[in-house]
């Protein structure tokens, strides 16, 4: 798979890896810690998280992109960042 660039929208500024399986790890750092609803944090888990990614990887090889949003806060006091990663050529 070609070079991916990750980022988080006002978490995490777009950065280059050389793999999906590089970038994943730095994502899921970022995430793991913030105050996220546990059902959101378990589907997060399952794209970014420890043996997770496949569908990340799936959608980069079909389309060259794969984005959500992550929520953080409280059900009634939260704020959304994108999580995107694109794929390029170093």
């Amino acid at each position: 798979m070609s070079a991916v660039r990750a980022g988080i929208s006002g978490i995490m500024a777009p950065a280059d890896f050389p793999s999906l399986g590089h970038a994943l790890p730095v994502l899921w750092e970022r995430v793991r810690e913030l105050p996220v609803r546990e059902a959101h944090r378990d589907f997060i888990r399952l794209c970014i998280g420890p043996g997770g990614g496949d569908g990340v990887a799936l959608c980069l090889s079909r389309g060259g992109s794969w984005s959500m949003t992550l929520y953080v806060g409280e059900m009634t006091d939260w704020t959304a960042h994108p999580i995107t990663i694109t794929t390029h050529q170093p």
